[in-house]
């Protein structure tokens, strides 16, 4: 089995399962292995919020896997410029340690200190196996502190929970100086 057969059928099921990829696929001239950006796929390119998927990380031998296997970032964001540096950034971190859903991680050194969104929460947006190997999707929805501080305190379900009922869930909505109310 090799990586590009495992690549080749998951793409197929995150487009049965979040719609066909946008064409033309731009990819990065300075590749995520040499320190460039990650490649993102993009569905719904144009509308207000698009979908985007890394296209570096589940080949990556040095990927820490979890209870997804390997796996690929989703965001549902409003500005490509933040999918890219924080899905970057968050790939790179990947390689040396085991992310999860439920986890909570703190962007604040890779955004201004003003920056309304200081964290990321993971959500499992997608898990599927392909020829034996274990594959998924990582959802990453951006935070402010006080949502990322209620999720490490009540669990990130609880902070989900409290999203969906504001209306956010699952996307990330790059410019919103507004937490979504915390009170326990």
């Amino acid at each position: 089995m090799s990586i590009s057969t495992v690549a080749s059928g998951f793409l197929q099921i995150v487009e049965e399962h979040f719609g066909a990829i946008d064409r033309p696929i731009e990819f990065r001239v300075f590749p995520f292995d040499a320190g460039g950006a990650v490649n993102l796929l993009t569905i719904g390119r144009g509308r207000p919020f698009v979908t985007y998927v890394s296209w570096d990380l589940l080949g990556q031998e040095h990927q820490q896997h979890g209870s997804l296997g390997r796996y690929e970032l989703l965001a549902v964001c409003d500005d490509t410029e933040w999918c890219l540096n924080i899905l970057t950034n968050i790939g790179r971190q990947g390689l040396q340690e085991v992310f999860e859903p439920g986890d909570t991680f703190d962007i604040g050194p890779w955004v201004a200190s003003d920056a309304p969104l200081q964290g990321v929460v993971f959500d499992e947006a997608l898990r599927a196996v392909v020829q034996q190997e274990s594959c998924g999707l990582l959802r990453c929805i951006g935070v402010t502190r006080p949502e990322m501080e209620f999720a490490m305190r009540h669990g990130t379900p609880a902070l989900v929970e409290r999203l969906k009922d504001a209306g956010i869930y699952p996307r990330t909505v790059v410019g919103r100086r507004e937490s979504i109310e915390m009170a326990a």
